[in-house]
């Protein structure tokens, strides 16, 4: 079964996108706050999928991608910005992001870019949730 860490400085934004992932059938293994913790979390959790805010004080996105990607060349991550054509997505997927989710999410886009990015998700945990 597919599985995703959400990393975002935004408590709202993390618990939305927990919870469409999460009733789509994917398996949200952890969050996190900070790029810091993050990129610790994900030493320890390994996920299939990291979602990373763009815009976190202390260490941005980009940060994060980076320091993600030295350790894992594989790893598969999607920014999340609110612009759909900032320059620093560009930058992100040259660093090695597989893609971007706008905020604010949409169900569906949202749902169709991690499958395009990690499969679908388990059909027996998927939620009454019609997207």
């Amino acid at each position: 079964m597919p599985t995703v860490l959400i990393i975002d400085d935004e408590d709202l934004d993390r618990k939305v996108l927990h919870s469409i992932l999460l009733s789509a059938g994917y398996e949200v293994v952890g969050t996190a706050r900070s790029g810091e913790e993050g990129i610790n979390l994900c030493k320890t959790l390994r996920p299939d999928l990291i979602t990373i805010d763009l815009m976190m004080p202390k260490m941005n996105g980009i940060e994060v991608l980076i320091r993600l990607m030295k350790e894992n060349d594989k790893t598969n991550a999607l920014i999340c910005t609110s612009a759909h054509s900032d320059p620093v997505v560009d930058l992100a997927i040259r660093y090695g992001a597989k893609g971007y989710i706008i905020k604010p999410f949409q169900a569906k886009s949202l749902l169709a870019t991690v499958k395009q990015v990690i499969g679908a998700p388990d059909p027996a945990r998927v939620n009454v949730w019609n997207f």
